[in-house]
């Protein structure tokens, strides 16, 4: 018995030993971990980064100098602003109704904070936030507001006066598509993303209240401590004037309210893209004071033409999964 006790001792001591020169020649790893706004676990640092993920390192090295190489060094908890329930309801949306090929972002126009941001299925092609498409229809809004501006008719927007109002409205001058600096809404041809079209229709739906469209709330250090914190940063939109500025934007959102596509919702302002036959892309946007949404639907799989109504449809089958 004494030399089964003597060898386990040893063992207990080699043991202790191997923990002690572990732990002071390799530190425990750290970790950086994104939660969901109701603070569930949405992805940990050693998971595949998905384009949600690189959306908040972009975010947080340009609005909180943050990277994620730091925050993997010391350890760190970020809190974003997707909803749990709808950033599934986006995916399943896609899934179901656009095999894929589509995009989806959604915003509260309340806050600017994104709820949903769902690029599509194929990892390497991020539909949401990476990809720059001609807007066609669905950029009536801001040349509408630009006409009322200048005191027009709203189908007499001026071209150049229509981008800066779309600037002031959410849209960016630039955007980093696949690590290139793109210039957005850059001459005739020149497009946007989905994240610009759900910001700048989140800045109608809050009477011409524009919020920097944002994933992040706030970083936290292992301790608890605040390393970052969004702000609210609101400001009139359309018109110096705050109340000029919203007595465009409800101009504009009459008529949006009026658009057969928008079904029985009152409070539902939207605009659907349809191109003629042999189009490429399509889009739909709607937006409430609750949320702003808007889809882009791609080519097929072959890259033939897209069935225009798509992007409407994957719209309604978000909405029904957002319902209790």
């Amino acid at each position: 018995m004494r030399r089964v006790l003597a060898v386990l001792g040893a063992l207990v001591l080699v043991t202790i030993g191997v923990v002690v020169w572990q732990r002071s020649d390799e530190p425990p790893s750290r970790y950086v971990v994104l939660q969901y706004a109701d603070a569930s676990e949405l992805w940990r640092s050693g998971d595949p980064e998905t384009p949600l993920v690189r959306q908040v390192a972009r975010e947080l090295a340009t609005r909180g100098s943050l990277s994620l190489d730091k925050l993997r060094r010391d350890g760190a908890v970020v809190v974003t602003t997707i909803d749990a329930k709808a950033q599934s309801g986006a995916a399943a949306a896609i899934r179901e109704k656009a095999s894929g090929r589509s995009g989806l972002v959604a915003v509260d126009p309340a806050r600017g904070a994104v709820r949903a941001y769902a690029p599509g299925e194929d990892p390497a092609v991020d539909r949401a936030g990476g990809v720059v498409k001609q807007p066609g229809p669905v950029f009536f809004p801001f040349s509408a507001a630009a006409a009322v501006q200048e005191g027009r008719a709203l189908d007499q927007g001026d071209a150049e006066r229509a981008v800066r109002v779309a600037q002031r409205a959410g849209v960016p001058e630039f955007a980093d598509i696949e690590g290139t600096r793109t210039k957005l809404l850059d001459g005739p041809d020149g497009g946007l993303r989905p994240l610009d079209l759900a910001s700048g229709y989140a800045t109608f739906a809050a009477e011409g209240v524009h919020r920097d469209a944002h994933f992040v709330t706030h970083v936290t250090d292992v301790h608890g401590a605040t390393l970052y914190q969004a702000l609210d940063t609101p400001q009139p939109a359309f018109d110096r004037d705050p109340v000029r500025s919203k007595a465009i934007a409800n101009q504009v959102n009459e008529v949006l309210r009026n658009d057969p596509a928008c079904g029985n919702d009152l409070w539902m302002a939207c605009r659907e893209g349809v191109w003629p036959t042999g189009t490429r892309h399509a889009w739909f946007a709607g937006a409430t004071p609750e949320l702003s949404v808007a889809v882009l639907v791609g080519e097929d799989e072959a890259g033939g033409a897209v069935d225009a109504g798509l992007p409407k449809a994957v719209w309604e089958t978000f909405l029904e999964k957002l319902r209790p």
